[in-house]
C-alpha cells in the first residue's frame, strides 16, 4: 500500500498541522490506541535560537490530534544538543503545554541509556550510550521544522527522532571537552557526528530503532542558509505529515529543492526499506506549488561527498 503524505498551505500554523493530520484518516490513531506509551519528540537543538526549535503550537496540535485516541502513557520527551534542555523546555513554552495537558516532559539527556554502536570517521564500530524511553516507546511522534543543516544538508523528520537518543553532557567543561579534546571524551551526540559519510551512516543506524511512526514537519517558518541553528526564517506557510517518516523526509527535501537520494541519511534508510518514497499517495495541496529552492548552508558543497565503496559497506553488515 501506498503510504500517504499530506500537505497543507495553511497561514496558521496550528490548523495546518491539524489539517495535515486529519488528512491522515484513522490508521495512525488506531495505532496509537495500542501503544503502551507514546513519545512526541519536538527539536530543541538549540535552547537560544526559537527558530531553530519546534514551535509549541504545532506540538499542540499533535497533542489535539493523538490524546483522545491515546490508550497508554503520553510524554514529550527532548535533549538539547547546544544548551540545557530545561531552558528550553521553560523558555519555549513546553512547561505551560505540559501543564495544560498534564503530561510529562522528559529530558533525554538524563534519561536510562542503553548501549549503541556507531563509526566513527575510520568507521570502526565505537559504542555510546542512547535514551531507553525514545528507543523502547511504542508509538515515536516527530515534530519539526524543515532546516538546512551544517553536515548532511537537511534536517527533517527522521534526524529529529534519530539525534534524540544519544545523550549529551551539560556544563562549560563538557563543551570545551567536546570541542578540544578526541573521542574518547566527546559526548555522545558529538560521537554522531564523525565526518560526512560517518555521519549518515550514523543517522540510518539510529533511524533503524528511533524511526518515527508518525512524523510531522512544522514548515510554518523553516529554515534555510547556515543551519540548524544560525540560518535565516523562510515564510513558507505549510505542513506535511506521514505516517512513512522516508517518504515524508524525500518529498520535503524535494520541495526544498535538494534531490533526496544525494542525502545519505535518506538515501540509505530507503535503501534498507525503512520506508517506501517511491511509490506515494500525496493528499492535500499540490507540492509544486508549493516548491521553493531552499539556500543551502556555506559549507553544502562538502555535504554530497558521503558515498562509501559497496565492499566496505558489505564489511560493515548494515544491509545484510
Amino acid at each position: 500500500m501506498a503510504p500517504r503524505v499530506s500537505l497543507v498551505a495553511e497561514g496558521d500554523r496550528f490548523r495546518a498541522v491539524t489539517q495535515a493530520l486529519g488528512l491522515l484518516a484513522d490508521a495512525p490513531l488506531e495505532k496509537a490506541a495500542k501503544a503502551a506509551r507514546i513519545v512526541v519528540k519536538p527539536n530543541f537543538v538549540s535552547t537560544y535560537r526559537p527558530l531553530s526549535a519546534t514551535h509549541v503550537d504545532a506540538a499542540r496540535a499533535v497533542l489535539e490530534y493523538i490524546l483522545p485516541a491515546a490508550g497508554g502513557e503520553v510524554l514529550i520527551a527532548e535533549g538539547s544538543a547546544h544548551g540545557s534542555t530545561e531552558r528550553a523546555y521553560e523558555d519555549y513554552g513546553y512547561r505551560e503545554l505540559c501543564d495544560e495537558y498534564g503530561l510529562e516532559f522528559r529530558d533525554l539527556n538524563f534519561d536510562d541509556t542503553r548501549p549503541f554502536s556507531v563509526l566513527d570517521d575510520k568507521l570502526n564500530k565505537v559504542s555510546i550510550k542512547v535514551a531507553r524511553t525514545l528507543l523502547e516507546s511504542d508509538f515515536r511522534i516527530s515534530v519539526s521544522p524543515p532546516k538546512t543543516h551544517d553536515t548532511v544538508a537537511v534536517t527533517l523528520s527522521i534526524k529529529n527522532a534519530a539525534m534524540g537518543a544519544p545523550q549529551k553532557r551539560s556544563g562549560p567543561l563538557a563543551r570545551t571537552l567536546n570541542r578540544f579534546c578526541g573521542s574518547a571524551v566527546r559526548d555522545d551526540k558529538w560521537a554522531v557526528h564523525r565526518g560526512c559519510a560517518a555521519t549518515h551512516l550514523n543517522l540510518f543506524l539510529l533511524s533503524r530503532v528511533a524511526l518515527p511512526h508518525l512524523a510531522v514537519l512544522d514548515g510554518h517558518t523553516a529554515m534555510e542558509g547556515n543551519g540548524p541553528i544560525y540560518g535565516t526564517p523562510v515564510d513558507w506557510g505549510i505542513a506535511l505529515a506521514s505516517e512513512d517518516a522516508v517518504a515524508l523526509d524525500f518529498t520535503c527535501a524535494r520541495m526544498m529543492g535538494v534531490e533526496p537520494t544525494r542525502i545519505g541519511y535518506l538515501y540509505y534508510c530507503a535503501r534498507a526499506g525503512l520506508g517506501n518514497p517511491d511509490d506515494i499517495e500525496m493528499v492535500g495541496a499540490d507540492p509544486a506549488k508549493h516548491s521553493r529552492e531552499f539556500t543551502l548552508h556555506d559549507t553544502a558543497d562538502a555535504h554530497f561527498w558521503w558515498d562509501v565503496p559497496e565492499d566496505e559497506l558489505a564489511e560493515l553488515g548494515l544491509f545484510s
